[in-house]
């Protein structure tokens, strides 16, 4: 790749930096910096709890991407001050006869929300309402008035998890007085029956305050996360692009790590100039306080560059790039994706060893630096920042695949399930994985797997089964695989819900918006997101201007995992340029925004 080329998208991506942090309206909002809702699985267990990476914008597992059959309930929606969600076409399966639950008589939660130092209401807070030991879960919500009062209505009868979100300075909790992170207490509900006094006092919280800079130069634009040393909740702040500074607020009293993230070549960093979670000073928080300033200055960190290509087939467009600091991978990543012309650059790497690994949604198999089939074979990279290591070069052969169908238990087939395929010799803190979603005929092709065994996995919104009809992923059965061979039959019958309450359903913990797949893309992608409570959801795309293409969604949605297309036209229908674009979710106070690239 030459240094002209390389210069040209260096700007790009600032030019791309600067306008998230002009799109980033809500740069203060907390989110769950882990997948929280994996991490009781014993396949994604590990031994030390480090926060998943922000550098390079990864995380070393897989987010489950489920399938949807939402049942519409308009017995919910008339006469619901509360807000109950509106019915959604996404994901709307013909068999939603497995989660219709009649409920002909609702309840009510009703309170207030005062400011706990001064003892006044508090007006505009949206208060949540999460029903959680049915599949699907209901939800609903308010928001309290100028007297600090608020009343959920139409809500099914049974126990009800109850929390507030706020844009402003006051610490999110969820009732009865717990933190956000902690296991509420529950709310019962009863049916033709108001519960009352589920109040709230809210504090305010404490902030987090600061620059990011280079040294002699202008600020960065970063983004800075705050993670709390017990509970591992993570909060951020956008650093401002014409000063440096950034605000972290709603910050619980507790002990904070500070790290920074960016995507423009710069060596990430903790708090204070540490390499390292556990090197990290930790940063005290009290509860309307605003500590003393913590300042970042930034180097310019290593790249490595290369091309990948197939045997007789020429460079390869698309193929993912990911970097994995050799001795820390669970700390530092980095990644990237081919040009058309099969030119990958990993940046921001700091000095030291990296192991590199090709991936894409494609039929050649994934590889490890230098041809190998595993973390623990491959070749390290030696990176000496701010340097250059070129022709790091892969050449992906065909790989084989796993197919099957997935059925429900009545033997009908289920469309928009993910089926994946791990491979459990990568390092411990991830596992390769590929998947395939269903069609209308229920089934799947995974393609691109290297020769070798892999657990495969189903999922419905509400349920999940191991190959070969295993809920505990440690009594999986293995499939084999040979490149370039398919191995077919790997079937799998499911539950389309889960109704006993001793079976309580597996939720999403978190408010997430992913990486488009594919990217680059042309002409379409898809986009996915995680809702962890109901609300109002707007997903936007902007060009690198700021100005809006497009809106993909304006509207109310329920607890779940979604996906979404894009198919690269404006909402006149237009296709739009080659380009760098964002898309933003904003949800309940939650707001990300991610970059995409549309090549032609």
């Amino acid at each position: 790749m030459s240094k002209h080329k390389f210069g040209f998208c260096l700007i790009f991506v600032l030019v791309v930096g600067l306008c998230a942090n002009l799109l980033a309206s809500d740069k203060n909002v907390s989110f769950q910096h882990e997948l929280k809702w994996l991490k009781d699985f014993p396949l994604f267990q590990k031994e030390a709890r480090t926060p998943f990476p922000a550098s390079g914008g990864s995380t070393s597992l897989t987010t489950l991407s489920l399938c949807f059959d939402f049942v519409q309930h308009p017995e919910f929606i008339e006469g619901s001050k509360g807000g109950i969600f509106e019915p959604t076409d996404l994901w709307t399966s013909q068999r939603t006869q497995n989660f219709t639950k009649v409920v002909n008589e609702t309840g009510a939660i009703s309170g207030h929300v005062y400011q706990a130092s001064r003892g006044v209401p508090i007006e505009g807070v949206k208060i949540t309402a999460d029903q959680l030991i049915v599949c699907p879960a209901y939800s609903a919500s308010d928001y309290s008035d100028e007297n600090g009062y608020y009343l959920i209505n139409g809500l099914p009868p049974g126990n009800y998890m109850v929390s507030t979100v706020n844009d402003s300075d006051f610490v999110n909790m969820n009732w009865d007085n717990k933190p956000i992170w902690e296991t509420p207490d529950t709310v019962e509900v009863f049916a033709d029956d108001t519960t009352e006094d589920i109040n709230f006092s809210l504090r305010v919280g404490g902030k987090i305050t600061g620059t990011v800079t280079l040294s002699g130069v202008p600020p960065v634009m970063a983004t800075v996360y705050a993670i709390d040393t017990t509970s591992r909740e993570s909060y951020y702040g956008s650093a401002d692009y014409l000063t440096g500074s950034y605000v972290i607020k709603r910050l619980p009293t507790g002990t904070y790590k500070v790290k920074t993230s960016n995507y423009l070549g710069y060596i990430d960093v903790y708090y204070d100039d540490k390499s390292s979670w556990a090197d990290a000073d930790p940063i005290t928080v009290i509860e309307g306080v605003t500590p003393p300033i913590t300042d970042f200055t930034l180097s310019l960190g290593g790249s490595i560059e290369g091309n990948i290509s197939s045997p007789g087939k020429g460079p390869l467009e698309n193929i993912w790039v990911w970097g994995y600091y050799a001795s820390d991978p669970g700390e530092w990543s980095s990644f990237g994706a081919t040009d058309e012309y099969g030119d990958y650059t990993l940046m921001g790497l700091r000095s030291g060893y990296w192991k590199i690994f090709a991936y894409g949604d494609t039929t050649y198999a994934f590889e490890w630096y230098n041809d190998k089939d595993t973390w623990a074979e491959a070749d390290s990279v030696e990176v000496t920042a701010p340097d250059t290591v070129s022709d790091i070069d892969f050449s992906l052969e065909d790989g084989g695949s796993i197919s099957g169908h997935v059925y429900d238990l009545e033997g009908l087939p289920l469309s928009g399930c993910d089926v994946m395929a791990y491979e459990s010799s990568f390092f411990q803190w991830g596992f390769t994985a590929k998947w395939d979603t269903t069609i209308a005929n229920g089934s799947y092709q995974i393609t691109g797997l290297r020769t070798g065994d892999y657990y495969v996995m189903a999922a419905t919104e509400c349920y999940w089964m191991w190959y070969d009809n295993h809920t505990n992923p440690e009594d999986a059965d293995s499939v084999h695989v040979i490149m370039p061979s398919d191995h077919s039959g790997i079937d799998f019958n499911l539950p389309t819900a889960v109704e006993d309450e001793d079976e309580i359903a597996q939720r999403p913990a978190e408010f997430e918006l992913h990486q488009n797949y594919p990217n680059p893309f042309n002409p379409g992608t898809r986009i996915e997101y995680t809702l962890k409570k109901a609300g109002h959801v707007s997903l936007h795309i902007y060009n690198v201007l700021g100005e809006k293409v497009k809106t993909l969604l304006d509207q109310d949605q329920p607890v779940g995992f979604y996906r979404i297309n894009w198919d690269g036209k404006n909402d006149k229908g237009q296709s739009v340029s080659s380009g760098l674009y964002l898309y933003k979710l904003q949800v309940n106070g939650f707001s990300q925004a991610k970059r995409m690239l549309l090549l032609k």
